[in-house]
């Protein structure tokens, strides 16, 4: 089956009435405490246990339940590792800078990979119905057709970079974006600057990627410098410390599983 991408824009679709939701992603977080030095009674060891257990057991049974409704997860692809970002100003990255073709395909490649197979059980577990869910192939034995919401996220992010850019598109890159399938890439009416449905699909993904930051809400600490060159005299850090999902285990995950060989650039099996 060709995954049907709702997150690709359509000037069509923009003037229908949107029914796509916006789903809470949830993150365990293990935290630690440090060791308390204050005297305190002792409390008898099964009531320890028996108190303790009841801490874990709601976060064990959560995780438990999106492990069943998230088949990433399930996979066992999630792996964490420390790293301080490459975040300076100005640091160049194949992602930043004024639209070329070479940029337009890396964004593509980080979140255009196609869709993946939600278990039968999976709606049940994140609270959802099912009544109206897409099965794979339309077959009622298999399950429902979904994306990983990381996916929908860096779409977003990208069809805001490209919106900030929307004039250079047509003055650099109008012959570009008239050869092949090359206009995919952008997800924009660049000719057109009067597109509601253009300035209402940048409306969703702000609010898409603001629901994100709070949810997740970020405490790592960023640091400052002290800069004698700069008229403050210090400056951010933005190389900030962060303990990160390994991103090419997700990728590797998402090519194996997803429901659209061809976005993944897979052979169809």
């Amino acid at each position: 089956m060709v995954f049907s991408n709702a997150f690709q824009y359509s000037y069509l679709a923009s003037h229908g009435n949107s029914s796509e939701s916006i789903e809470d992603q949830y993150l365990i977080n293990q935290t630690s405490h440090p060791k308390e030095t204050e005297a305190r009674p002792l409390k008898p060891v099964n009531s320890v246990l028996t108190f303790r257990l009841l801490q874990v057991l709601p976060w064990f049974l959560t995780l438990l339940l999106i492990s069943q409704a998230a088949p990433a997860i399930e996979d066992g692809v999630v792996e964490y590792y420390d790293t301080d970002f490459e975040n300076e100003f100005a640091h160049k990255t194949k992602f930043r800078g004024p639209p070329t073709p070479e940029i337009e395909a890396a964004w593509n490649q980080i979140w255009n990979l196609g869709g993946v197979e939600v278990p039968l059980d999976g709606p049940a577990q994140l609270g959802k119905p099912s009544e109206n869910l897409v099965h794979i192939n339309s077959d009622e034995k298999r399950g429902y057709s979904g994306m990983l919401e990381v996916f929908h996220q860096l779409h977003c992010l990208n069809l805001i970079r490209q919106y900030t850019w929307r004039d250079y598109y047509n003055d650099n890159l109008g012959e570009w974006l008239n050869e092949g399938d090359n206009h995919q890439f952008v997800d924009l009416n660049v000719s057109s600057h009067t597109s509601v449905g253009d300035r209402m699909h940048v409306d969703h993904c702000i609010e898409t990627l603001r629901l994100q930051l709070m949810c997740n809400a970020d405490l790592t600490p960023m640091l400052v410098l002290k800069d004698d060159s700069v008229a403050l005299g210090s400056k951010a850090d933005f190389n900030v410390h962060h303990k990160c999902r390994r991103w090419d285990r997700l990728v590797a995950w998402q090519r194996t599983h997803t429901t659209d060989k061809e976005a993944s650039g897979l052979k169809p099996s």
